[in-house]
């Protein structure tokens, strides 16, 4: 399963965030596909895959007690079966 989590700092923190978030330590059964900073708002998007939901909704509570986040599930262009 891929999930993509957009990063936004609190306000007045961006340097701590960006800190901590070089820091990140990666739990097992996480992989993190892309891990990007962006110019402007939201800071950053992390692009990562578990196996499961429940190993998501660890990493990401783990990420939420230092950042502003939100998390969607994503799926391969492909796997959009009524646009073929």
């Amino acid at each position: 399963m891929i999930f993509v989590t957009i990063v936004n700092s609190p306000e007045g923190k961006f340097e701590e965030t960006v800190r901590a978030l070089k820091r990140l330590v990666v739990p097992e059964g996480v992989k993190i596909r892309e891990f990007l900073g962006l110019f402007g708002q939201p800071d950053s998007i992390i692009i990562f895959e578990t196996s499961d939901e429940r190993t998501a909704v660890d990493f990401v509570c783990h990420l939420a007690s230092y950042v502003n986040c939100k998390t969607q599930m994503a799926l391969p262009i492909d796997e959009f079966k009524w646009t073929k």
